[in-house]
């Protein structure tokens, strides 16, 4: 956010604001800075500006909107019209001969001519442009969260601007900002050859490709309709293999073949479907043999609301099926038309993943036979073991097959690594907290190791008691006397930033974005 400490002034002069616009725009086109970028770096660049050009300083929140717009310009300019939105302000309206009526999105324009909202809505709609006019930032937010538009222009007071920047920033949504010229909620002004410049802009010749999650979620979910699915693997012969189908189509979020079409798409020049439905297909193989036997080693009878398979055929039926799974797993993938090169490298990075979510599960299981508590740094290790490693087989799945170069896949490795830990403190913090009375004690949890390793001698003894006795009341006093979800919480922004620096110098600005959007959407209340 720009910080109340600074003016929220705009240069009322229009060859002023155009001078400082021009100056800022041919700054970053030498520059080789890729968005999104944080308030931080935008208030540095600002001040380096501002002393370059010898401006006022009250115009520093002015010049950090024009160095996020130029930033953004690029990648603003790659998105059609038609995936962009044009939000004005019901400001704009002239407050005493406006005939236009309100509905729950904002003003509905009557077009009565009396302002310059009705001109500038004809003009982004001709060119296929979401047009509304709103007040606040609640629609605004809520629009971007949703996934339906690629980029934003919004037009507002520098107030809101700021606090549309809360909302772009955490999921990196490319976005235009251009400020009113005046103060105040009713008839205010706008400097409306800035906001047609900024509708207009378009780059036909950009090479930047962003990724729309919606559609990519969509095309994933398609691959697990009992149709398509089996296309793929070919209609079951027999009992076994329709379990498997069963399986496959039962619930959960497809997270992992999304991040697997997610990658591939952001490398590939020439998508295949053949190939992208095996790849993902074969991820969620993966993943479902391993929530099988991840159930029946924690004896957990329910999965997604319903009987887990063990519980409703047996054990011994119940790891076939995981074990048939991961051979189907395999399998799609020698499916593929790769290069014999291509299959040999996807095959590596599952067995490697293979291997760890084992090392990491067989930790895990030794400690619940021992009934320890693990240390908090072998805790981590078996958050980066289990669930870092499926991210880290979806991500580098889909970019191995897609050709990407070693550079990428080292630093989507990296990243791997720190949002699966900081997506399982996030879901471990959650199951603590929750009042269903779920959270089993004996389990590993990053609560309770953290709490553990803060202990006095005498509070110890009074935990020791209260986890062998399951007194879960006990456990919830010392975890506030000890701010033990607070310092969870620290821990957890730590490795959401940790994500963020490995992205920073992240190459394909589409796969960047997306990732972004990703961290945006699952840590929103932590970001």
């Amino acid at each position: 956010m720009i910080g109340k400490e600074l003016s929220l002034d705009v240069p009322v002069a229009k060859d002023i604001r155009h001078s400082i616009r021009k100056t800022v725009e041919a700054y970053f086109v030498q520059q080789n800075i890729m968005p999104p970028v944080s308030y931080s770096t935008l208030e540095d660049l600002a001040t380096m500006l501002l002393e370059k050009n010898g401006w006022s300083t009250e115009f520093k929140a002015f010049v950090m909107v024009c160095c996020g717009n130029a930033i953004w310009r690029t990648v603003v300019g790659a998105v059609p019209y038609n995936r962009r939105i044009l939000l004005l302000p019901q400001c704009l309206k002239n407050s005493k001969l406006c005939k236009g009526e309100q509905d729950e999105l904002g003003l509905l324009c009557s077009e009565c001519g009396n302002c310059s909202i009705s001109g500038l809505l004809r003009e982004a709609e001709n060119l296929g442009y979401v047009a509304i006019v709103t007040e606040g930032t609640t629609i605004t937010a809520r629009l971007i969260e949703s996934g339906k538009v690629d980029a934003v222009i919004g037009v507002g007071c520098m107030e809101v601007l700021q606090k549309m920047f809360v909302s772009v920033s955490k999921f990196s949504i490319p976005s235009i900002g251009i400020p009113l010229l005046s103060c105040g909620c009713t008839d205010t002004l706008a400097d409306s050859e800035w906001i047609k410049e900024e509708i207009y802009h378009f780059d036909k010749n950009s090479t930047f490709r962003l990724l729309n999650l919606n559609y990519l979620r969509n095309r994933t979910s398609s691959i697990f309709g009992e149709e398509q699915l089996s296309r793929i693997l070919e209609p079951s012969q027999n009992t076994t293999e329709q379990i498997v189908r069963e399986s496959l189509l039962a619930g959960g979020k497809r997270l992992r073949p999304l991040l697997t079409v997610l990658a591939y798409e952001a490398f590939c020049k020439q998508i295949d479907p053949h190939n992208l439905n095996r790849l993902a297909l074969s991820v969620e193989c993966f993943h479902k043999a391993s929530l099988i036997h991840d159930d029946i080693e924690d004896n957990d009878d329910i999965r997604y609301g319903k009987e887990t398979l063990h519980a409703r055929y047996g054990v011994p039926i119940a790891i076939n099926i995981g074990d048939l799974m991961i051979g189907e797993g395999y399998r799609l993938l020698t499916e593929t038309t790769f290069p014999s090169e291509t299959i040999r490298d996807c095959i590596k990075v599952v067995v490697q993943g293979h291997r760890t979510l084992s090392i990491g599960q067989g930790t895990e299981l030794i400690s619940l036979k021992n009934k320890e508590i693990l240390p908090l740094n072998d805790i981590l290790t078996v958050f980066q073991h289990k669930t870092a490693a499926a991210f880290k087989v979806s991500l580098l799945l889909g970019a191995t097959a897609a050709g990407a170069d070693g550079a990428a896949i080292s630093l989507l490795d990296q990243f791997s690594n720190h949002i699966g830990i900081a997506y399982q403190i996030t879901d471990d913090l959650e199951d603590f907290i929750s009042q269903d009375g779920d959270f089993e004690l004996e389990k590993p949890s990053i609560m309770i190791s953290l709490l553990a390793e803060q202990l006095t001698a005498s509070d110890k003894e009074i935990f020791d008691r209260a986890f062998s006795s399951n007194e879960m009341e006990v456990i919830h006093q010392l975890v506030a006397t000890y701010k033990t979800r607070e310092k969870a919480e620290e821990l957890l922004k730590d490795y959401i930033n940790r994500t963020n620096i490995c992205l920073k110098d992240f190459q394909n600005i589409g796969l960047k974005l997306a990732l972004h959007e990703i961290l945006g959407k699952t840590f929103k209340d932590y970001i």
